[in-house]
């Protein structure tokens, strides 16, 4: 359950966007792209030009995220563990 302390897009204790917003921020915008490549030839071609550049950002966007919750997660454990 999410907080009163944040929303879906912004967590006001951090001041921060969250970053489960911008992956599915850059998830939906790269499902949208392929979306209108599948009718637009121009951007079909594009996209196959640009390809690992999209691979490359999700997966470091994602990447990123995903590191940052394990580490906040294993900084608790080890926090109550101390107390």
């Amino acid at each position: 359950m999410v907080s009163p302390n944040k929303n879906f897009i912004f967590n006001f204790m951090e001041k921060k966007i969250r970053g489960s917003f911008v992956n599915l921020f850059i998830t939906l915008t790269i499902t949208i792209l392929i979306a209108f490549g599948a009718f637009i030839t121009s951007v079909a071609l594009n996209l196959k030009t640009m390809e690992s550049l999209i691979i490359g950002f999700f997966g470091i966007s994602f990447g990123v995220w995903a590191g940052k919750k394990a580490f906040e997660k294993k900084k608790e454990e080890t926090k109550e563990n101390v107390d």
